[in-house]
């Protein structure tokens, strides 16, 4: 029992020190696209760690909490409680440029997503990254689409803004 235990810590500690990893920590803006579709609007940070193996190509885990507006329909937003959408993701990571001091990346996530405690869902995103790196940090700026289904709901095209700030290891 010990074994599998040392076993895992040292493939945890193995699989954190290789590559060059990196965390980011970026913000966003949400808002659904489309009239047919109630009106959701939300606003949020993400952290997730960035597993660089060398050459163009990164993996990516992380997570998120938002806040949902109160322009939001009925549907998503209610009075009298603590309105949030939480995020887990996978996502993966092309750079365009490497190792400039200004770049392109481009990434795409797909993951679970839970608002307000009770309603669930999945969702896929990509979104091109322009940053610009100044020694282990990088701050960035992205634009792009989403798509949301929740369970049992229609599918929504969602549009989001952001900013990030990436430290490298």
């Amino acid at each position: 029992m010990v074994k599998k235990y040392l076993m895992a810590v040292l493939l945890t500690i193995s699989i954190l020190c290789t590559g060059a990893p990196s965390i980011i920590i970026d913000g966003g803006h949400f808002t659904n696209v489309g009239k047919e579709t109630p009106s959701f609007v939300y606003d949020g940070v993400s952290v997730a760690y960035l597993f660089d193996f060398g050459g163009k190509n990164s993996l990516e885990l992380g997570g998120g909490v938002s806040f949902v507006s109160p322009v939001s329909s009925r549907d998503y937003f209610q009075n009298d409680f603590f309105n949030t959408v939480l995020k887990i993701f996978i996502g993966q990571a092309y750079d365009f440029t490497g190792e400039s001091s200004a770049g392109l990346r481009v990434v795409s996530r797909a993951g679970f997503l839970v608002l307000n405690f009770g309603k669930f869902g999945l969702f896929y995103s990509i979104s091109p990254v322009f940053y610009v790196r100044v020694g282990f940090l990088s701050f960035g700026i992205s634009v792009g689409l989403e798509i949301e289904q929740f369970f049992g709901e229609k599918t929504l095209p969602v549009f989001q803004t952001g900013g990030e700030i990436t430290y490298r290891f």
